[in-house]
């Protein structure tokens, strides 16, 4: 049982993310062990960090279950996720280690949903999303559904999101050549990237904002049971016009070799904002729900941290509810698990109206 080991992995720890939670986790006196796929890479990090580590891939279900069989936790760190997500899930439910992640790609959640029967069985718990990637937005969403239970719409947005890792920038090409997506009527649906857009006002300014294919597309029905839901992104009017101007050429990226010419072309190019930028960025959310006859409407905005600096947060703090017990077995959201208030417990997250 899960609830018995004392070990949490996590995994994916040399990536840009997953070493910066590493290095916070040490701050906070956590030992967890770091592993991945290349010794060359994990063993400086372990070894800096005066931390155990294991090296594995993720291509033999019995070795990943045998690796993670003492702990308690996997927190998967490692992209790109619709390729790693599964195989590792796989092994936490064999090995009853509950799952996290810090992904938000739809196909994903889809994935792991399709395990939860399985994950319920074994009394594992399947909770992606742990990060920026949905905890803000995820727990927005059951905000408004509180103060509107019979609410039949939901819109989520933010802004303030800029610079990102290597590993988001090659997910997000991934999905690119498929467009975006909203929930219509419970069901999911796609419509051309860019093809939706409103304004919207935040803190006295008005920004335009874009319907992207974002992760609460998909959990926050299951968190809300709401059956038509749109996630927003702010985008500058100049990026919006380029990406307008490459959406016929995103078909190519359906190919794997010029997906993966691209994804090495970012691993080459593109490393993360930095320190400065992560401790005084911020984001601004909003978030809407109403009836059905549009009789009753609610809206909340709020301010958090610097995306990635959300993440090595909201990622731990999640990590510490687990270990004291807090699971719901199968796949579940962070909402669901934690209740509403989570994101406030995450610095620098502060309810506006």
């Amino acid at each position: 049982m899960a609830a018995k080991k004392k070990n949490w992995l996590l995994y994916g720890a040399n990536g840009y993310t997953g070493e910066l939670i590493a290095r916070k986790a040490v701050e906070r006196g956590q030992k967890p062990i770091l592993a991945g796929r290349s010794e060359a890479k994990i063993r400086p990090l372990a070894e800096e960090l005066n931390l155990p580590f294991r090296i594995f891939s993720l291509e033999n279900p019995e070795e990943v279950r045998n690796q993670i069989a003492d702990c308690f936790l996997v927190l998967h760190c490692a992209g790109p996720f619709i390729e790693t997500a599964v195989p590792m899930a796989n092994a936490c439910i064999e090995s009853g280690t509950h799952y996290l992640d810090i992904t938000g790609e739809i196909p994903v959640y889809e994935k792991l949903n399709s395990l939860s029967s399985k994950a319920l069985a074994k009394k594992v718990m399947l909770l992606p999303g742990v990060g920026f990637d949905i905890v803000p937005t995820d727990c927005l969403a059951v905000m408004l559904k509180e103060k509107l239970p019979k609410a039949h719409f939901l819109e989520l947005g933010f802004s303030g999101f800029t610079d990102i890792s290597r590993g988001t920038l090659k997910s997000a090409l991934a999905q690119l050549p498929y467009g975006s997506k909203v929930r219509r009527n419970g069901k999911i649906e796609t419509i051309p990237q860019l093809s939706l857009k409103k304004i919207v006002e935040i803190s006295g300014s008005y920004a335009e904002f874009f319907a992207i294919p974002w992760g609460d597309v998909f959990t926050a029905f299951i968190s809300t049971g709401i059956p038509n839901i749109t996630v927003y992104s702010s985008l500058p009017a100049s990026q919006a016009k380029i990406l307008r101007l490459l959406q016929p050429t995103t078909v190519f990226l359906k190919s794997s070799l010029i997906l993966k010419g691209m994804q090495k072309l970012v691993e080459l190019a593109v490393s993360g904002p930095d320190g400065e930028k992560r401790k005084q960025g911020s984001v601004l959310l909003w978030g809407e729900a109403w009836t059905e006859a549009s009789s009753k409407k609610v809206s909340i905005r709020m301010r958090c941290a610097e995306g990635y600096e959300f993440t090595i947060e909201s990622a731990l703090a999640a990590v510490a509810k687990v270990e004291k017990g807090k699971f719901q077995a199968g796949f579940t959201t962070p909402g669901k698990v934690f209740g509403s208030k989570f994101v406030l417990e995450i610095p620098g997250t502060k309810i506006l109206s």
